[in-house]
């Protein structure tokens, strides 16, 4: 006989076999062997296990009964139909939708297998006889627990279950419950891994129902009465979901009920849907429920304060949902017994509000395991075991079970929108206890120990982003219940509640939420949270390309990964790449809104109980408080003002909201000064009513403007701001307004910025009458406010694309105003309203602390911060010459101030002009502060580093300039006036002498060892320079300077630099040097230089030249030991250093070089007459000559001294001066610096020798060609210009070969050097034109040996304004007139166009530019344009240009790009610009405007040459014809701001200004083509120069244009458009000022063709072209008729009567006379010849793409319509349509029940007037969502349709953005487009709303379209396509698969016939008209709208 434990395995091992087989059609696996193998390999084999025969398997269990299926094992099946498996499979009890396992996914697939385990295991007789006694009987408890602790601890089993075929089953039920099986696929399994892991899910869910079968057959189980569901879960499926506690967990393995979440679920819907087992004791269910939730909630505390724990989050999910689950089926549990449901609901609730704290305590709580000795710093404390994804579980799961919503609405939009009168009005303690966590939540962030009812425990780190996330997130749940419940609140508001200690909870003070101000504070505070605003001034700031447009920041819709939307948390407990301040934002709205709705819903019941009792005859006051009323009000409006700002930022959305934004900023003052005196809410946390709106309330809903995503919209909100447009009063309270100023300043200035002429028209408000409303004062805007949305708002449109410039319509003109402006007024005005208004001026030291201090410095653009120092720096003059009390500049703000400034310089993040205005600023405003009563000296020098003396070496590049000088000038004088109100007023005086000396004695700053190598010492040369300054200012140089002077340098110098006296010496000549510099040393007085009577400069007196030698002394011995110095560092072998410590050691050496050589310099200037100066440098350059020429001492030494002397004016003395110069020149070129070196040179040391010897070397080449040029200037006869040429050559070649091995300190002498050499080769060569080759001309070569070398020195520069410098020199060098005549004779007429330099240089220079450089192309341009005219006096004006023709044509289009305002050096041009460009032109004109200067100089057409004529003005006229007449490429849509529709309009412009060279020849090929760029479809302003050019041609040339216009006038296909062309050239040519040049030779015939050709037009549908044909028509017909002759009564009429009643009637119509006396004026005044010319071209006004924005006749005429209409209809309209008018804006006054019962002041559609905008719970992230179904659902929430709109060809952007905007109001799942580009297009966006945003696109190209649909195919989707073909079926009978693709053809043609054949079907949508077809949008919205219809009623069916 079998024992029950063998059967048990028997079946065990039958059962996988048939589960495998029915399931997954597998019957070859040995699953015995396989569970040996892998789980025990070591156990020996037991009893084989053979297969159930037939007749038991047969044998069906007639005694199992339904109620004996306790986990829903049957799966629904009758008993009696289960006689075997395959009858129950034969009879379809598996549906068929499960046989496909291709489309079956693993959910499907385990739900299926239940109900199959199910029949098998009732077909099995009972596994053991439980009711066996003696040794058959088992302990079923005991095999299940022992199995459970093997499959966890994967170890063999205890020795109580060691019987061989019980550890057979253990092994088998292990193997199959391992989550390493699923990993492990055996060699016999022939299947894929995927396929495997689906037959061990299968077999691990049949083991768990064996092993609950078995628990259900036990005795035991029966015998005790209790509850077999709990027992289950208690003894099988917990342990099996918690694994082994007492493990390691380190090393245990997820468990795999933890791991795979299907079978969870399957598991979990295993729960019977009754229990069978008669009458279980209620006790024993009562102790298993208990020990089931205390299992639990123990698992979770575990798993939350445990170290060492896998899968954290995801094992407390499945807890909750086990508790979850267990309170869910209570009353299944409770049926048929004397149990309380409500009882065991209520543990199960305390079960989970545990674990809600648990849960909120592991997210915001460090866990403390040991107190140690009670002090904080003994305890053990371990960081937050959870992160924020905790609170999903506690928001999305628990909280709402605990809580369910007062409407008992499952519907979360509904649920957590809508406030009900039902909420529970008593709090029970587990209400009291989490209300008490959240106001912990609100305290203040400290480390102290707090008792969070669960233990100790201790605020966590991240607290201010923690606790506010949790707070908030679990009061959007629990407020809809807790609304009327008392609850505690906290013991005080105290003014010092940053301090934790002064923060309780006080248990017995209670009120409701809405009146508790912690909750207020904390729902405020996050509402003004936007630190997680874009990174505007980062280069990511793709928005700033263009209007973002559509939705605000969501997240939702931003930070999206592989097209699913990212998680708002990482597992750290950090935010990443997450808007968490945009999820505090919408939580704290919602919970606002909860908090008013519910105040204005218990107001209402309260109003309508009194009205009720009223009429019952009690008299009460039936009103509400008009205060509670008013507040509700308020904070209605104000939720649906954020609301709608937060999700919807729109620019018809903000104009909406924007007059009740400007009422909720009114009102905070008003509510400031009616309650001010009524309940102080500072002392007590419990509130009457309400808050008050406060100005931080206000500036949350102003940032949602000022930091939208649209950079537009940020320039809107800031301009409207600015104006004082948004409640706020912008003024300071000095300046009193006038109501009768300007109309620009004190109108209504709500208008939102756009374009002209376009959707962004400009219009005044008319939304609401806001008179009644006072704007609030300047004073009560926070700093706050200013800098983190005013400031940085500002920051981020500077220098972007959207610009800062206003379009402003007034007056029906447009006008341009700037921010900046508006900008800085306001933040003066603000700083002087904080002075007035401010008695202790904190606000305003905060005010001026944080915009002059480093944050804004390091944070903001150049450009901006100039403007924010520049208003502060105005400011602070302002309030000083008020008399108002200043603030102080902290001294720790201003030292972090000028290390930032010296950062930001340093990197080149600012040009040098914007450094020099910044600096000013800082000084004026460090003259207006409150003076410092102590000065800090070393601060003092900081600031006065920042104004060093002028380099000597910046006058040589050209950049002095008059700005610059006032710019030092004025902050000179600030800082004089600063310095001389520090400490008590003489403190600068006496600090200057006593710091002067303190510093060349080291005890101001100490003395450090020098180094020669380390060259300069920067914090003494900049104390040095400060000094000086300091000493300057004061007036008082020398008597301060000398002393110090005479205290280093009366002495000779010391060598030894180890010596105290050669740190004296070298202060003391840092201060000489500086001194000099400034000009302070060389005057007159104290020893300084004097003049004789004869004005000669007389030496200085002896103790001064006893300085000046000792100076040169010093200064000759340092230039001599720093090469002796690397000379003998060398000698030691070996490198200390390598790479970029070799490269900075040579620049440091090379720098102190520089600063030597330019003492020497500054001494020769200053002391011009000085002796001892003058022999000592004529000495050292004798010296030196000698030693270079004869070689016999140290060269580089003799370089660095012949260079020096040279720098100081040193002189050749001898007759034979030409040959000293010469030969010491070309001496210096022969040396090889690498050979003269040596080889024992160190590699650290022989970079720096190198480069101050190139830098020497180079040096001297330029001073000695400058001399040798100077005297040929002189005519000095010893010097020829032969040699100099020749020399030059010289240089040039040894220049060409050293460029790549010089180092960077020496190109700039280098280059020097080259360009003195090209000039003299260009001013000395002769140059005679030549017949010959011009490749082996020698000038030529030349020529192309120094551009060659000039462009490869400015390769190698990395100096922004050096390079700047250089290549301004280039082009002044090489683009000259004479240098373009020379090429183009001596090779563009021989065809060598290869042999031309200056043009490839001019290539290379427009190449370097682009469009991203512009200032580069613009200083070639302006050099290259003037060169094109030629010499003065010239006969061929113009024909140097000829070889640059397709140049010209190019540069005509040429558009700037937007300038950087960070970078620097980019106004080198501005020389060049001023008197040569109208004034005004456009920024983005000058390249072109150049271009078009150089053609409006060209002679008439009389006296233009005819090469010039031919080759070069007609070639670009064609060129120019070719470009305009062109229609747009294909995928470059032409719209406004296109690269096509900028070409166009300025090819179109450049043809206007050279309509004058348009002859007879080509006036009929350019009239066909005028033409036919008339008739296509352009633009308006496109259009306007078209006509301009047009009527000039028709002028010249009436007779071949006259012939192209009567022949166009005539045709009867025209498009309105052109009809309108045809009407202004007509208009202008016939009637206006131009009509005498088309009569003069017009003949009667012609007359009558054009008669006949603008007739019919006078029935025109188009009232423009009506009207001109009107003014035509009446002036030509008296021309051809006899206007006299009138029609007779019989009918017989002439036709020429007709004509002339036709006048007649023109004639004496009222209406038509004032119409054609109005547009005659428009005629007349039409002025063409100045359209055309440049000042009238360059004048035009720009559109916000920099575009000519003309005003186009076809306008002017359109409101001349108009203006005529309104003179015709000025009378009253009739009575009835008053009244009508009048009931229509007006109802509610006349309606009979306003005012009664109906509450109407509650209404909220009765606050605003703007479109209302619901917060998406799904914002909220209040749930877990996994990523995949967030995929599968749009923003609003809803699941996506498997439709997918293939639009790829549609080529057209409206048709596009429709289709886009369908597709997401649709929920289509994708869109395919053509080109994802075009999303960024702005009329894209603007048609779309948005949609980009929120739909899913793909891109994919026509060429791959075939492909993708076979793609598609193969994913399972039907193509349907929209097209009219022989088998289409009419939409309205076509049934559209649920998985589609709607495929659209193109807008003409329809689908191409290589895609039919790939369509599966064919639909078309019947029509009733005679058109054709509809559009494409259209077609496709119907079409999307018929597949939605179809979806919607198959669901609902």
């Amino acid at each position: 006989m079998t024992s029950p434990i063998d059967q048990c395995v028997l079946n065990f091992h039958a059962l996988l076999h048939r589960s495998s087989k029915l399931l997954h059609e597998i019957d070859d696996i040995d699953w015995q062997a396989l569970a040996i193998e892998f789980v025990a390999p070591s156990t020996p084999d037991d009893k084989s296990c053979t297969a159930i025969d037939s007749d038991e398997r047969d044998r069906s269990d007639e005694e199992s009964e339904d109620e004996n299926d306790l986990f829903g094992m049957l799966g629904g099946y009758e008993s009696d139909q289960l006689e075997d498996v395959e009858t129950a499979r034969e009879e379809n009890l598996v549906d068929d939708e499960f046989e496909d396992d291709d489309q079956e996914d693993e959910a499907t697939l385990l739900k299926r297998a239940a109900a199959v385990h199910s029949a098998l295991l009732m077909a099995l007789h009972a596994p053991m006889d439980v009711k066996t006694t003696g040794e058959d009987t088992i302990d079923v408890f005991g095999l299940i627990t022992s199995i459970i602790e093997r499959t966890n601890h994967i170890k063999e089993p205890s020795a109580a279950a060691q019987d061989d075929a019980l550890n057979q089953l253990a092994i088998m039920l292990s193997y199959t419950l391992s989550p390493s099986t699923f990993d492990n696929r055996p060699t016999s399994f022939r299947r894929s891994q995927e396929r495997w892991s689906q037959v061990c899910s299968t077999n691990a869910l049949l083991t768990i129902q064996f092993l609950l079968h078995l628990l259900m057959q036990s005795e035991s189980l029966l015998s005790a009465k209790s509850s077999a569901l709990l027992k289950g879960w208690n003894t099988v499926m917990l342990p099996l979901l918690l694994g082994n506690k007492d493990s390691d967990e380190t090393h245990q393995k997820i468990p795999l009920l933890i791991k795979n979440d299907a079978l969870r679920d399957a598991v979990l819907n295993l729960t019977p849907s009754h229990v069978a087992i008669s009458s279980p004791s209620s006790d024993n269910i009562s102790k298993q429920f208990t020990n089931t939730c205390n299992l639990c909630i123990h698992a979770i505390r575990d798993t939350t304060t445990s170290l060492n724990v896998v899968a954290r989050h995801k094992k407390i999910r499945v807890l909750c949902q086990l508790l979850i689950h267990l309170f869910d089926n209570i009353p299944k549990l409770t049926k048929g017994t004397e149990l309380d449901t409500a009882a065991l609901q209520n543990r199960a609730r305390d079960a989970i509000h545990h674990a809600v704290r648990i849960i909120l305590h592991g997210i915001c709580y460090e866990t403390v395991h040991s107190e140690g000795s009670g002090q904080e710093d003994d305890a053990l404390v371990h960081p937050p075991m959870l992160s924020i994804e905790g609170l999903r579980i506690i928001t999305g799961m628990l909280l709402p079970k605990l809580y369910p919503p007062p409407s008992g609405d499952s519907n979360a939009n509904k649920t957590f929108t809508k406030v009900t009168k039902t909420a529970i009005n008593t709090a029970d303690e587990r209400a009291l206890e989490l209300w008490t966590e959240i106001l912990m939540l609100l305290s203040p962030y400290s480390t102290e120990l707090v008792d969070a009812g669960l233990g100790k425990r201790r605020r966590c780190k991240n607290w201010n982003h923690a606790a506010p996330l949790s707070a908030t997130a679990i009061l959007c749940v629990i407020l809809p219940v807790f609304l009327d419940m008392e609850l505690p609140t906290t013991v005080a508001k105290n003014k010092d509640n940053g301090n934790p200690s002064n923060w309780k909870v006080d248990q017995t003070r209670r009120c409701r939420p809405a009146m508790q101000a912690s909750v207020w504070n904390l729902l405020r505070g996050c509402l003004g949270r936007c630190d997680d605003s874009p990174n505007f001034t980062g280069a990511s700031r793709s928005a700033e390309c263009g209007d973002g447009g559509g939705r605000g920041t969501s997240l939702l819709s931003r930070q999206t990964k592989n097209g699913f939307a990212a998680d708002a948390y990482s597992d750290d407990g950090t935010p990443e790449d997450c808007p968490t301040d945009q999820l505090l934002r919408r939580r704290s709205a919602h919970c606002v809104r909860l908090l008013v709705e519910h105040e204005r819903e218990r107001l209402k019941r309260e109003t309508a109980d009194k009205r009720r009792k009223n009429r019952g005859g009690k008299k009460d006051n039936a009103e509400p408080p008009s205060n509670e009323v008013e507040f509700t009000d308020v904070w209605m409006k104000y939720v649906l003002v954020f609301e709608m700002l937060e999700m919807e930022i729109e620019l018809h959305l903000v104009d909406q909201v924007w007059p009740t934004m400007k009422e909720l900023a009114s009102h905070v003052t008003c509510a400031s000064m009616k309650y001010r005196n009524v309940d102080d809410e500072s002392e007590t946390d419990i509130l009457s009513r309400l808050p008050c709106l406060v100005w931080e309330d206000i500036a949350s809903v102003l940032k949602r403007v000022l930091l939208s995503e649209a950079p537009t919209l940020r320039k809107l909100g800031l301009y409207r701001f600015l104006r004082g447009d948004s409640g706020v009063y912008i003024n300071a309270p000095e300046t009193s307004r006038n109501e009768d100023d300007d109309e620009g300043e004190c109108q209504d200035p709500n208008v939102f910025m756009n374009k002209p002429k376009s959707k962004y028209k400009i219009k005044k408000d008319t939304a609401g009458d806001l008179t009644t409303y006072q704007p609030a004062p300047l004073s009560i805007v926070s700093v706050a406010f200013v800098l983190d949305a005013v400031i940085v708002s500002y920051d981020s449109i500077i220098g972007t694309k959207v610009g800062t410039n206003m379009q402003i319509e007034e007056g029906g003109q447009l006008k341009s105003e700037s921010i900046t402006p508006l900008l800085s007024n306001f933040l003066s005005n603000y700083a002087i309203t904080l002075a007035a208004s401010d008695g202790e001026n904190t606000q305003l030291g905060e005010y001026i602390n944080q915009v002059l201090g480093p944050r804004l410095v390091r944070g903001t653009k150049p450009r901006s911060l100039v403007t924010f120092f520049r208003s502060v720096a105005t400011a602070l003059e302002s309030i000083s010459a008020a008399s108002l009390p200043s603030a102080v500049f902290e001294p720790a703000t201003l030292r972090e101030t000028i290390r930032a400034m010296l950062a930001e310089f340093s990197s080149g993040g600012a040009p040098k002009s914007l450094q020099d205005m910044l600096k000013r600023d800082l000084a004026l405003a460090l003259q207006h502060t409150t003076p410092w009563k102590n000065p800090d000296v070393t601060l003092v020098l900081q600031v006065l580093a920042l104004f060093p003396p002028e380099e000597s070496i910046a006058k040589s590049k050209g950049e002095t300039s008059h700005k610059k000088v006032s710019l030092q000038q004025s902050a000179r004088v600030a800082l004089t006036a600063w310095l001389q109100k520090l400490g008590n007023g003489n403190w600068a005086t006496t600090a200057a002498s006593a710091c002067s000396s303190a510093f060349v004695l080291g005890d101001l700053l100490p003395f450090t060892d020098f180094d020669w190598i380390a060259g300069v010492n920067g914090p003494e040369r900049e104390t040095g320079m400060a000094l000086c300054v300091l000493a300057t200012l004061l007036g008082n140089a020398s008597e301060t300077l000398w002393p110090a002077i005479f205290k280093g340098l009366q002495n000779n110098p010391a060598v030894d630099t180890l010596s105290r006296s050669f740190n004296k010496t070298n202060r003391s000549m840092i201060l000489l040097e500086c001194g000099c510099r400034e000009g302070v040393l060389s005057g007159m007085g104290n020893g300084d230089l004097v003049a004789d009577k004869n004005q000669c400069l007389l030496p200085p007196p002896p103790n001064i030249e006893k300085i000046l030698h000792n100076s040169v002394l010093f200064v000759t011995s340092q230039l001599t030991h720093v090469s002796k110095t690397l000379v003998g560092v060398t000698s030691k072998g070996g490198s200390s250093f390598s790479g970029a410590n070799r490269s900075s050691e040579a620049s440091a050496v090379s720098n102190h070089v520089v600063v030597l050589v330019g003492q020497m310099a500054i001494l020769h200037q200053s002391f011009p007459s000085s002796v001892s100066i003058s022999l000592a440098v004529n000495t050292s350059l004798a010296n030196a000559v000698d030693s270079i020429t004869k070689g016999t001492a140290n060269i580089v030494e003799s370089q660095i001294l012949l260079y020096a002397a040279l720098s100081c004016g040193a002189e050749f003395i001898g007759n034979n001066r030409l040959a000293q110069i010469t030969k010491t020149c070309e001496t210096i070129l022969d040396i090889d610096s690498s050979s003269e070196i040596g080889v024992d040179v160190r590699k650290d040391t022989k970079q720096a020798l190198r480069s101050i010897s190139q830098y020497a070397k180079w040096g001297c080449v330029s001073l000695l060609i400058a001399i040798l040029k100077e005297k040929e200037r002189e005519n000095d006869e010893s010097i020829s210009s032969q040699n100099i040429r020749q020399l030059s050559h010289r240089i040039i070649q040894v220049a060409r070969e050293a460029v790549e091995s010089t180092p960077v300190i020496a190109l700039s002498p280098l280059f020097k050097s080259v360009v003195s050499s090209g000039e003299n080769i260009v001013s000395l060569h002769p140059a005679q034109p030549s017949r010959n080759n011009p490749e082996d001309h020698p000038f030529l070569t030349s020529l192309q040996a120094t551009i060659t070398t000039l462009f490869a020195i400015l390769d190698e520069e990395n100096t922004s304004s050096t390079w700047v410098y250089m290549l301004h020199e280039i082009c002044k060098l090489i683009f000259r007139p004479k240098l373009l005549r020379v090429e183009y004779q001596m090779a563009y007429a021989n065809d060598k166009r290869s042999s031309m330099p200056v043009l490839r240089a001019f290539e290379k220079v427009l190449a370097m530019g682009g469009t991203s450089k512009p200032h580069i192309c613009k200083t070639a341009v302006s050099m290259i344009s003037s060169a094109w005219l030629g010499e003065n006096g010239s006969n061929d004006t113009g024909i140097l240009a000829i070889p640059y023709r397709n140049h010209i044509i190019n540069l005509l289009l040429y558009k700037e790009g937007k300038v950087d305002e960070s970078a620097s050096h980019q106004y080198s041009y501005q020389d060049t610009v001023d008197g040569l460009l109208p004034k005004n032109t456009d920024v983005s004109s000058i390249t072109r405007g150049f271009v078009l200067v150089f053609l409006s100089k060209l002679p008439s057409i009389e006296s233009i040459s005819r090469d010039v004529l031919t080759d070069l003005v007609h070639f670009v006229i064609d060129g120019l014809l070719d470009i305009g007449c062109a229609g747009p490429a294909i995928g470059k849509p032409f719209i406004t701001g296109s690269e096509e529709y900028a070409r166009a309009t300025r090819s179109w412009q450049a043809l206007c200004l050279l309509s004058r060279f348009v002859t007879e020849e080509k006036a009929q090929d350019i009239a066909t083509r005028i033409f036919q760029a008339m008739s296509n479809n352009t633009h308006g302003p496109v259009r306007y120069f078209i006509e301009v050019f047009a009527i000039q041609c028709t002028r010249k040339y009436p007779e071949v244009f006259g012939r192209h216009y009567i022949r166009e006038i005539n045709r009867t296909d025209l498009s309105l458009q052109y009809v309108s062309s045809l009407m202004v050239l007509g208009g202008n040519i016939i009637v206006g000022n131009y009509s005498s040049s088309f009569f003069k030779n017009s003949s009667e015939k012609r007359i009558k063709e054009v008669l006949c050709g603008v007739i019919p037009w006078l029935s025109s549908t188009q009232g423009f072209s009506r009207a001109i044909a009107q003014q035509l028509v009446h002036k030509l017909i008296p021309l051809v008729v006899d206007v006299s002759s009138s029609i007779t009564r019989d009918g017989n009429c002439e036709d020429s009567a007709v004509i002339a009643s036709i006048y007649s009637f023109l004639e004496n119509n009222g209406e038509m006379s004032r119409l054609r006396a109005k547009q005659q004026k428009f005629f007349d005044s039409y002025d063409v010849d100045g359209a055309c010319s440049l000042d009238g071209l360059l004048s035009i006004p720009v559109d916000e793409g920099e575009e000519a924005n003309p005003l186009h006749l076809v306008e002017a005429i359109k409101d001349c319509l108009a203006e005529v209409y309104s003179e015709l209809h000025d009378e009253d309209a009739p009575l009835w349509k008053q009244m009508e008018d009048i009931s229509i804006h007006d109802n509610s006054a006349y309606s009979p029940n306003a005012g009664k019962d109906d509450c109407s002041f509650f209404d909220e559609t009765a606050l605003v007037n703007f479109q209302r905008k619901i917060l998406p719970i799904d914002a909220l992230d209040l749930s877990i969502q996994s990523l995949w179904d967030q995929r599968l659902f749009n923003a609003a929430g809803k699941k996506k349709q498997n439709l997918i709109i293939c639009a790829t060809l549609v080529d057209k952007v409206p048709n596009l953005a429709g289709l886009a905007r369908t597709a997401e109001i649709f929920a289509a799942k994708t869109l395919v487009m053509p080109n994802l580009l075009v999303r960024k297009q702005d009329d894209f966006k603007t048609i779309s709303a948005s949609a980009n945003d929120w739909v899913e696109m793909e891109e994919c190209k026509e060429e791959a379209l075939l492909k993708w649909i076979y793609t598609k195919k193969s994913q399972g989707f039907t193509i349907v396509g929209l097209e009219q073909t022989s088998s289409s079926q009419c939409i309205t009978k076509f049934r559209f698969p649920v998985k589609t693709v709607l495929l659209l053809g193109k807008e003409k043609e329809g689908i191409p016939v290589e895609y039919l054949s790939a369509v599966d079907q064919c639909c078309e949508i019947p029509q009733l008209g005679i058109i054709r077809s509809l559009n494409v949008h259209v077609t496709g919205a119907i079409a999307i709208w018929k597949y939605t219809e179809q979806m919607m009623r198959k669901h609902t069916g």
